[in-house]
């Protein structure tokens, strides 16, 4: 049990949370406990990363069931036109390896397959021709589950990768996504994280994860991340999912992280917002933000 999951289950409302009989129900009572097990957390916000690791460690079926991950979102394809053919990448908080696998494999079918995300009434591939570049991909996680099931896509996509014999791209590693500077993870043309960053990053950790960015991205280099949007709300949010986990998301406003990126030499340069659709319906206005950075 983590510590998390500990702190949600002494809390005196725990048992109001147990005998809830709808998620929903369950929900309303975590929203009330959420702020007292966060302070709680303020101290050790890394408890909240192993948390959040075992959690997709434990789900990873249900993560890959899901329609909603299984394709690429729109931003992918205006970012690899940012880059030049064989650019180095790092996919932060890469997950089973989706776009880490679309970046490296320039096959057009297997490409177009994963374009079929909708939004606005239009598929990804209705909006934008199938990308033609390569990238040398590393993409770094800290669920095991998650990296297991990258490394398996990648094996069975063996024959559409196009290796040079010296080299070992795209590969996984176990890395933090907060903080990952040094050793092989540096010198990147650009830098890419659905999701990922910023969803699950505790506040205490948000410039230790922002300096990694910088420090791994070259002088001129591209630095992507979609996000939930929390302007105007709160920063931390604990879910009940449907598989009954508890999970942590983080919330940001993209007024602060534009202004924490330029702390690091990182400029926007774009910006969006998005709904969360299914199946062509809109659950929740401008859900997702989008940012482009430039690195000075």
């Amino acid at each position: 049990m983590s510590l998390l999951e500990k702190l949600v289950q002494e809390h005196p409302l725990s048992a109001d949370m147990e005998s809830a009989e709808t998620i929903e129900a369950k929900q309303a009572v975590l929203d009330t406990i959420t702020p007292d097990v966060m302070r709680q957390l303020e101290s050790q916000p890394h408890e909240i990363c192993h948390h959040m690791a075992a959690v997709y460690t434990k789900t990873v079926d249900e993560y890959l069931k899901t329609k909603h991950n299984r394709d690429i979102i729109d931003e992918l394809a205006p970012f690899m036109d940012m880059l030049p053919n064989g650019a180095g990448v790092l996919d932060v908080g890469c997950g089973p390896g989706r776009d880490t696998l679309f970046m490296s494999v320039a096959d057009q079918n297997f490409r177009l397959d994963w374009m079929g995300r909708e939004r606005d009434g239009k598929t990804t591939r209705e909006k934008y021709a199938v990308p033609k570049k390569v990238f040398k991909v590393v993409g770094i996680d800290v669920s095991e589950g998650m990296l297991e099931r990258a490394n398996k896509r990648r094996l069975a996509l063996e024959d559409l990768l196009l290796l040079d014999p010296f080299e070992v791209y795209p590969f996984f590693l176990y890395a933090d996504m907060h903080a990952f500077v040094g050793g092989m993870l540096q010198g990147f043309d650009g830098i890419w994280s659905c999701t990922s960053l910023f969803t699950h990053t505790p506040y205490g950790l948000l410039e230790t994860a922002m300096n990694s960015v910088s420090q791994a991205l070259k002088s001129g280099g591209i630095f992507f991340a979609s996000y939930t949007n929390g302007r105007g709300g709160k920063y931390d949010n604990l879910r009940v999912s449907r598989t009954g986990e508890i999970k942590y998301f983080s919330q940001p406003d993209p007024d602060e992280i534009k202004a924490l990126a330029g702390k690091f030499g990182l400029i926007l340069t774009q910006e969006s917002f998005s709904d969360f659709e299914l199946n062509g319906k809109v659950i929740k206005k401008d859900l997702f933000a989008s940012q482009f950075f430039r690195k000075e």
